[in-house]
């Protein structure tokens, strides 16, 4: 029996491993990119420009959400105890609900490709999730995937960004200053 998931994908290079893992494992995927703390905006429309160039070329469904909640989204981040936790709660929570509304049973997102990101706080984040919409949250370690990800976008052209997205993470890169997802 195939078992449909819906894959959060915070960009394409990510979404590279991730879905290769994925139909291996026997999943019929359906991607959704829902990242609205990607600062600045050209950097939201160049991410979202490179899914929607890369998933019909390997046959992936996508839902997009193309809204950008730049006040929203810095006020989410300013009033959370962690701009992390807060990030992946409001990723996951509406992954969640898209799935359940479209009667996927699974949920996951490729955040879980990175090294960089607070593991512990992403599966609390999906957990919670899956606990207000219903559906399950399938965490899975993608990290051992992170090298393939990097080949495989390297070889399909797709631009790379170099940091997560915040606005908070983009100064962090330049101050070396680790991120309170990296604690």
């Amino acid at each position: 029996m195939i078992r449909k998931i819906l894959l959060h994908m915070c960009c394409a290079p990510c979404a590279t491993a991730v879905l290769e893992d994925l139909r291996a494992d026997g999943f019929e995927v359906t991607g959704y990119f829902y990242n609205p703390s990607i600062h600045p905006w050209k950097e939201f429309k160049r991410r979202l420009d490179a899914v929607k160039e890369w998933a019909p070329a390997v046959g992936l469904p996508m839902i997009y959400h193309e809204e950008y909640p730049l006040e929203k989204n810095i006020r989410m981040l300013l009033e959370g105890e962690n701009r992390c936790f807060s990030c992946f709660s409001d990723r996951m929570e509406r992954t969640a609900e898209i799935a359940s509304n479209t009667g996927i049973e699974l949920f996951t997102s490729t955040l879980s490709v990175s090294p960089y990101q607070n593991h512990v706080l992403l599966q609390k984040a999906g957990d919670n999730a899956s606990e207000i919409h219903g559906v399950q949250f399938m965490y899975k370690d993608f990290r051992k995937s992170y090298r393939r990800s990097i080949e495989l976008s390297r070889s399909a052209g797709l631009y790379r960004q170099p940091y997560c997205g915040c606005i908070f993470s983009e100064r962090d890169r330049y101050l070396k200053i680790k991120s309170p997802g990296e604690m």
